[in-house]
């Protein structure tokens, strides 16, 4: 089925439920449904560059589009999480983040920002040939030939400074105390702050959590709707 109601579709498609019946439905890709936005539906709902569904499926097929700095001519790509999306010929580019309230929302970066992505190590594990492989939130994985002493301390729930399009590792972020962290699932999605506390020692039922230092006080939420964006600071615009 390629299409999906407008009224069961998630929020932050942004679509009006009443205008039409239905909506596309992503592909499957490397974000989920519910984490995602259908590339057609950006171009049209959010950044307005087509008026219907035909004129966006037209710039998408002239390859006038890169997520991730890589040409999608699929109209239903699922962009998620850190996704870049660019217009070269308008010289725009968009990420795709977390806005309180109002689940995934597209945030305009500028310069050499355009180029640069954080992901969320989710499984790291080794492969055919001894070789050690990390795979990020987006679908991208790492393979290390070699495993060194910075390669070993990568853990699953840090992050990865990834700079784009050469796939190249600028910065290991760890998710420990004092460093910068994002909300990316839960009611406190969007949320954003310095990590106070991380408690990993807790009995079951309970479940590891993360408590942040925002600009709105103190919030604390489950260890793995958390993602670290920088140190001292983020190092990629949230808002």
């Amino acid at each position: 089925m390629g299409h999906l109601k407008r009224l069961a579709a998630p929020r932050h498609f942004d679509v009006p439920r009443k205008a039409a019946k239905f909506v596309i439905k992503p592909s499957p890709g490397p974000h989920p449904i519910e984490g995602c936005i259908p590339l057609g539906v950006l171009l049209r709902d959010h950044i307005k560059y087509a008026e219907t569904m035909l004129e966006a499926k037209k710039i998408v097929k002239e390859r006038k589009v890169l997520v991730d700095w890589r040409v999608v001519t699929d109209h239903k790509f699922p962009v998620g999480l850190m996704d870049i999306v660019s217009i070269p010929e308008m010289d725009e580019h968009f990420r795709i983040l977390p806005v309180y309230r109002k689940g995934l929302s597209l945030i305009k970066i500028q310069g050499d920002e355009a180029r640069l992505k954080i992901c969320k190590i989710i499984r790291k594990m080794h492969v055919n040939g001894g070789h050690l492989q990390i795979t990020l939130h987006d679908g991208n994985n790492f393979r290390f030939k070699e495993v060194g002493a910075e390669v070993l301390s990568y853990k699953t729930g840090d992050s990865l400074l990834v700079s784009f399009p050469e796939k190249s590792i600028i910065k290991h972020l760890k998710l420990s105390e004092g460093n910068y962290a994002l909300v990316i699932k839960g009611p406190e999605e969007g949320r954003h702050g310095k990590i106070v506390e991380v408690r990993r020692d807790v009995a079951y039922p309970s479940k590891p959590t993360v408590t942040l230092e925002t600009e709105n006080g103190k919030v604390t939420t489950l260890l793995s709707y958390v993602m670290v964006v920088g140190e001292d600071a983020p190092m990629v615009t949230l808002a």
